[in-house]
């Protein structure tokens, strides 16, 4: 199984109801509406994504000082 970069976008429409509505796909030309069935699933999948990510800044980088703004 291929392991496939997923993009999420969240829009809030300010209508006389507002709504929340989740959009994924493989990049942001290929977005779609998630179904009430996907939204699960797409919410447990950004919310590994983002504890990997939280991980990985926390963990400090082996081999001397990084810094994500190398250019100063």
């Amino acid at each position: 199984m291929k392991n496939v970069q997923q993009v999420y976008v969240l829009t809030l429409h300010a209508s006389s109801r507002p709504k929340v509505r989740l959009w994924s796909g493989t990049s942001l030309h290929a977005l779609r509406h998630c179904s009430v069935s996907q939204l699960g699933h797409a919410l447990m999948d950004m919310q590994q994504q983002l504890e990997t990510l939280q991980r990985a800044v926390a963990t400090p980088a082996t081999g001397g000082s990084y810094s994500l703004n190398r250019s100063r």
